[in-house]
């Protein structure tokens, strides 16, 4: 629960951050008037890439959940076991190339960490497992609101993922699965050289996320 708090406050810090950045470093690339902007994409960049830390994935929190109930709760009938599950946190590097200024194709590289820990009656270590997802996908963001410091935009990521779990026990196991992902909202702030981004996601990324990135 710390860990989320942290990484929540420092996605809306990134949006606080960001405004500053921009006024510091903007570059006359854009044209303005009253109703909106509409940028110049002859001259600005169209190649980005963004690095990102998260809280839980939606697939991360429910597989999570499958192993407490499962393993912990069921343990916990029978011998009245303990679980304790930590999230080491979601990690992500995107790259996304600028056809124009609505359609961005790209990819992105997630990954996810889990540990879960099992106790007897007297709290000694039982199990310990470590889970971890990596995925692959190849994504398509769409901007429906540009604004000369702000983009509003959502997206679609299918790819595939790898799940990694190794246990105290000498389990050690991995399966390869279908990865998806939506993006349902994404807020860009910044210039064309360097932005923030806080995201909500639904799938193999993170719930709520917080990065930056650079364009060129």
């Amino acid at each position: 629960m710390k860990t989320n708090v942290i990484i929540i406050a420092f996605a809306f810090s990134v949006l606080a951050l960001m405004p500053y950045l921009a006024l510091a470093q903007e570059q006359d690339t854009m044209i303005e008037s009253k109703s909106e902007v509409t940028y110049d994409y002859s001259l600005a960049p169209r190649n980005e890439i963004s690095t990102s830390i998260g809280t839980v994935s939606a697939f991360g929190g429910i597989f999570d959940l499958f192993k407490v109930v499962i393993e912990g709760v069921g343990n916990g009938l029978s011998k009245n076991y303990r679980t304790d599950t930590k999230f080491i946190g979601t990690y992500g590097l995107d790259y996304y190339y600028q056809v124009n200024k609505w359609f961005r194709p790209g990819a992105k590289i997630v990954y996810e960490g889990l540990t879960t820990s099992i106790y007897d009656t007297t709290d000694a270590l039982v199990n310990h497992y470590n889970t971890s997802t990596l995925s692959i996908m190849p994504s398509v963001q769409l901007s429906y609101l540009n604004r000369k410091y702000v983009k509003l935009y959502s997206g679609i990521d299918l790819g595939v993922a790898v799940i990694f779990d190794d246990n105290k026990q000498g389990s050690n196991t991995s399966s390869t699965f279908f990865a998806f992902n939506l993006t349902v909202l994404g807020v860009r702030v910044g210039n064309d050289r360097i932005f923030g981004v806080v995201e909500t996601n639904i799938g193999m990324d993170a719930l709520i996320k917080g990065g930056f990135g650079v364009r060129f």
